[in-house]
C-alpha cells in the first residue's frame, strides 16, 4: 500500500526554488497593488507592504482603515456627529492578486 509523507509540504516548500517563484510572485503583486493603490491616493499613509516568513509570503494594505480602503464602507455617523457617507472598495490587494 501506498503512503504519503505527511511532511512533504513543507519539504516542497522549502526547496529554493519554490521559495524563489513564491516571492517573485508576491513582488508581482505587490508592484501591481501599489500601482493600484497610487491611482486612489491623494494623502494618508497607507502603504503595501511585502512580509517574507520561512515558507510564505505575506502582501498587505497598511493602514489604520485598511479593511475600509480594500472593502468599502457602509454610511455611518461620525463620533462629531456627522455624517459620513458610504464608501466603495478599491480591492487593491485583491485586483493586483487576480491581475499578477
Amino acid at each position: 500500500m501506498a503512503s504519503v509523507n505527511p511532511r512533504i509540504g513543507q519539504r516542497v516548500a522549502r526547496k529554493p526554488g519554490v521559495k524563489a517563484a513564491i516571492r517573485a510572485r508576491a513582488n508581482r503583486i505587490a508592484a501591481k497593488a501599489r500601482a493600484n493603490l497610487g491611482e486612489h491616493r491623494a494623502e494618508g499613509d497607507s502603504r503595501i507592504e511585502v512580509t517574507r516568513g520561512r515558507t510564505d509570503v505575506v502582501v498587505s494594505l497598511v493602514d489604520v482603515a485598511a479593511l475600509s480602503i480594500e472593502y468599502g464602507r457602509d454610511a455611518y455617523t461620525s463620533r462629531n456627529g456627522q455624517r459620513v457617507g458610504p464608501m466603495q472598495g478599491l480591492y487593491v490587494i485583491t485586483r493586483a492578486a487576480r491581475e499578477g
